[in-house]
This record gives C-alpha cells, sequence and structure tokens, in this order.
C-alpha cells in the first residue's frame, strides 16, 4: 500500500522523531529527509504538516510562534494540518495557561488559517496518520509530492506548471487546471489581476467573479493571495525592511 508513496521530512523532525521516520520506512514509504523552510512534513503539491506535542503547542501559543508558522504554512500550502500529539487535558492540568486560550488559538487556526487539526495519542499514532494522509492524497487523489527545485531538461509545458505553481496556495494540479482553461501562464497572471471579489455586507463571505471563477478549485483566498504576490512593488517591500 505505501510502496510508491512519497514523503518529504525536515531534517531536524527526523532527527528527533526517529518513530515516525522509521515507521514510515518500514511501511515502504520512500522518504526524502531534507531542511525544509516550513512545516514538519510534505506530502503533496497542497498539504503540508505541521506536528506539535502538546508542551510544545502551548508554549508556541505562549511565545505567539504558532501564529507566525500559521501564517507561513497556510501562506504556502492550500491544504494546512496540524497533528497535535499528546495528552492536551493532562498539559492544562499542570500548566498556568487557560482553557480559554488553548482552545482561542485552535479557533484561530481553523477560522483564520484553514487549518485542518487531527489529533495523535503517541509518535507512533502519529506516523500512521501521516502514512494514510499521504495515501489519500497520492493513491486516492493523484496529488505529486511537490519540492520545488527545477531541472534544467524539464518540458517546456512542465515549467510552465512549475512557474504557477509557485503561486501562494497553487499546486501543480490546480496549475494544471488554470492553464487547460487559459492556455498560457501569461493569460492567467492577467486574469488573476483584473479579477474582481465581492464581499457580503457583513464581510464575512466573499465571492470570486469572472473567468476564474469556472475553475474548479480556485476560490477568493486563493486569488487574494496571487494577486498580492504579482501587483506589490518589490522596491517598496525592500525599503521596508
Amino acid at each position: 500500500m505505501s510502496d510508491n508513496l512519497k514523503i518529504c521530512i525536515d531534517s531536524n523532525e527526523a532527527s528527533n522523531q526517529p518513530v515516525i521516520l522509521n515507521y514510515l520506512r518500514i511501511a515502504g514509504c520512500k522518504i526524502d529527509v531534507r531542511k525544509l523552510p516550513i512545516c514538519d512534513y510534505i506530502i503533496s503539491d497542497r498539504c503540508g504538516i505541521e506536528r506539535k506535542n502538546v508542551i510544545d503547542f502551548v508554549s508556541s501559543i505562549k511565545d505567539l510562534r504558532l501564529f507566525n508558522q500559521a501564517k507561513e504554512i497556510s501562506y504556502h500550502y492550500e491544504r494546512p494540518i496540524l497533528v497535535l500529539e499528546g495528552d492536551l487535558q493532562r498539559v492544562l492540568n499542570h500548566s498556568m495557561i487557560k482553557p480559554s486560550s488553548i482552545y482561542g488559538a485552535l479557533s484561530s487556526l481553523v477560522l483564520n488559517f484553514n487549518f485542518s487539526i487531527i489529533p495523535s495519542i503517541n509518535p507512533e499514532h502519529t506516523a500512521i496518520l501521516i502514512n494514510r494522509l499521504a495515501y489519500r492524497e497520492q493513491a486516492e487523489k493523484e496529488r505529486r509530492l511537490q519540492i520545488r527545485a527545477v531541472k534544467r531538461d524539464m518540458p517546456l509545458h512542465a515549467q510552465q506548471v512549475f512557474l504557477l505553481s509557485g503561486l501562494p496556495k497553487i499546486g501543480s494540479r490546480l496549475a494544471e487546471e488554470l492553464l487547460k482553461t487559459f492556455d498560457t501562464p501569461i493569460r492567467v497572471f492577467e486574469e488573476i489581476v483584473k479579477s474582481g471579489i465581492k464581499s457580503s455586507k457583513s464581510g464575512k463571505t466573499k465571492k470570486l467573479l469572472g473567468p476564474l471563477e469556472e475553475v474548479e478549485g480556485i476560490g477568493p483566498s486563493i486569488v487574494e493571495a496571487a494577486k498580492k504576490l504579482l501587483t506589490t512593488s518589490f522596491n517598496d517591500l525592500k525599503n521596508l525592511e
């Protein structure tokens, strides 16, 4: 079942979690260990996984590290996942942090950063979970593991997919759908830049207007992130540093 699954693991995570690494290898997964700039595991072009045990989770709430990480992961991955490992109740019993702070942070991850949160008992169960997630993405959904590293001999059409999949929350599969609809990368960029987004009176919901709304998988948040990347002045950003 796992023979053709590919999982990329951050090198620090691999060193600190030998139980997870060894389980996935014994299960037959092809493991790529490398330094990842964000998240702990990559299982497809759209799915990045952050694993936190409950102690680190509470600590990351206190120092605000959690939300900086969530912002980065959700910017680059359409389907970010947090695996929350361990006994949260036990940590609450021995910590000064309030339950409202814990559940407020979890609510923010779900509502503000579009995270799916999955509990896990221990590292072995986390390994089983990651294996199943990778199977769902790669075997059932036919999504590819994508780590952006262009090859010199890459065909032109593959370079076009590579180019578009570098936009926030747009993986290779969605890039292909955009190219099938608009034919060339420049047309895709043009449609993103000129696309309209209509907000409800309350401002809580948004609707995409124009040809892009016909592309399955494209929504307002993806277009907003891509438009910001394409239209924000590089020089202005550099001057702010």
